[in-house]
């Protein structure tokens, strides 16, 4: 009777173990550094670029989703668990992925990651080239077209002679675009003011600090994961001085901001899930994709006019006649 039992219960596990066995689901581990509508406009392109690319959630792959909420410790925590239980990571934004290539170096996995919204992967050592080549990493970047955002100021304000910039200091890529910034500001003739912050916590001072400068004509925020997620506080702070706010991307502008000239996060993340279902199907490994730039002609001029509300700032109609009202 004991014996029988037993026998009963090794084939109920072995048919467990078979079952499992056959489940061809490509599972797809998602790192989200903190909420804030560019990066989930971006998760959501990367999943319908996978179905537009053929490929049915719940059959041949599945998403485990992780959003660290801004803690560090999270993000470390959950990078590690992906990595060691996904065919696959998906990272979003430059600490979120190179949390996750640090995991599978770690683990000696060389499971394929993807990573969309990072400005600069050469320089976040996400990869050794735009051209690739090499090693499981590849993705798509968020670089924005500086130069033509900077103008875009001068096009709305043509004696604009100062912007400042605001960002958080642990942010490489924002390090990055505040010197970008300054060196279209100086072509044009114009003079930068930078300051940055350490978290959530000190935004909404620095943001006034920052509008309070005298001879301020704009503010510029980057892709910056920290300050996209608490734009509310900078636009107050640049509403309280009537300061012209402008976004690097349309997530940003639609939380907080007046003006900008983007290209589409959803795009974006839709042009990564195409090259993760490359790499799905067997087509391509992640070493023959290149990294994908989006161009200017990816971008369109944007403002909110709701944003305007309550301010002294009027747009041009110059400006507005091109340009989308994210508002309506």
């Amino acid at each position: 009777m004991k014996k029988t039992k037993l026998l009963t219960l090794l084939s109920a596990s072995l048919m467990m173990v078979t079952l499992s066995g056959c489940d061809n689901t490509y599972k797809i581990g998602i790192l989200l550094p903190v909420e804030h509508a560019a990066l989930q406009s971006c998760t959501d392109g990367f999943l319908a670029g996978l179905k537009e690319a053929g490929l049915i959630e719940g059959k041949d792959f599945k998403t485990v989703i992780r959003n660290a909420g801004g803690k560090d410790s999270d993000l470390v925590n959950y990078a590690k668990d992906l990595v060691s239980s996904t065919n696959m990571t998906f990272g979003l934004g430059t600490g979120a992925s190179q949390m996750l290539k640090s995991a599978a170096k770690d683990k000696g996995s060389i499971n394929p990651i993807l990573f969309s919204a990072v400005t600069d992967p050469v320089d976040a050592t996400l990869v050794e080239s735009l051209e690739n080549g090499k090693g499981f990493v590849t993705g798509a970047s968020d670089a924005q077209p500086i130069n033509d955002q900077i103008q875009m100021i001068k096009l709305i304000n043509p004696s604009a002679d100062k912007i400042g910039v605001i960002y958080t200091q642990t942010e490489e890529n924002s390090k990055v675009q505040a010197e970008q910034v300054k060196s279209a500001a100086t072509s044009l003739g114009m003079s930068t003011e930078i300051m940055t912050v350490t978290g959530p916590s000190d935004i909404s001072a620095v943001a006034l600090s920052l509008a309070s400068v005298e001879g301020i004509d704009a503010i510029y925020v980057p892709t910056d994961n920290n300050v996209a997620a608490n734009m509310n506080a900078v636009l107050q702070s640049a509403n309280s001085k009537n300061i012209l706010v402008v976004a690097a991307e349309e997530g940003s502008l639609t939380s907080g901001g007046h003006i900008s000239f983007s290209f589409s996060y959803n795009d974006l993340g839709k042009a990564t899930g195409k090259m993760a279902a490359q790499i799905i199907k067997g087509e391509k490994t992640a070493a023959q994709l290149p990294i994908k730039l989006m161009g200017k002609e990816d971008c369109k001029y944007m403002y909110s006019s709701a944003n305007l509300v309550g301010t002294s700032i009027v747009l041009p109609e110059s400006f507005t006649s091109n340009a989308v009202d994210v508002s309506k």
